[in-house]
């Protein structure tokens, strides 16, 4: 899922579960969360009802949306780069041509933030944005290698 860098923890979380179908009264079975409580925790406007750590975690495995971990690391100043699957259905020369490729996005996005020697907060989102893209690339690639040593091994 691609997501854009312009969440924040709270509104990610509010919309996580408001986007879920049936909302919060749906979800909340499934996160062993009562749906009310599961709203007011998810709610904008309700500071005294937050979500602990391991209900967060609950929620996100099960809507498989990171978007409240995006939005945390982002609040943070931090990217995330998603490692699920690393090497599965994947060959090599994929995955060199991907690194490239996302190496070229990232430069791509530097050169045209910086061409008049100006950053906006937009330009540097976008800048993360391909920085994660090429790491996560990048972390393919070294997967798929390490899974070749392994090969070799036995």
């Amino acid at each position: 899922m691609t997501v854009p860098s312009t969440y924040s923890y709270e509104v990610a979380a509010f919309q996580t579960v408001s986007q879920w179908p049936g909302g919060a009264r749906a979800l909340g079975p499934v996160v062993g969360i009562n749906g009310s409580v599961l709203a007011h925790k998810a709610s904008l406007t309700d500071s005294a009802n937050q979500f602990t750590v391991p209900q967060a975690r609950m929620v996100m495995q099960a809507t498989s949306d990171c978007r409240m971990l995006l939005g945390l690391a982002q609040d943070l100043d931090h990217i995330c780069i998603p490692v699920a699957g690393l090497s599965d259905a994947s060959t090599l020369e994929h995955d060199i041509a991907r690194a490239a490729r996302e190496f070229g996005e990232y430069l791509s996005a530097v050169s045209e933030a910086v061409a008049d020697r100006v950053v906006t907060l937009n330009e540097l989102r976008r800048i993360d944005r391909e920085l994660g893209q090429h790491q996560a690339a990048v972390n393919q690639l070294r997967a798929s290698c390490a899974a070749l040593l392994h090969k070799g091994r036995r």
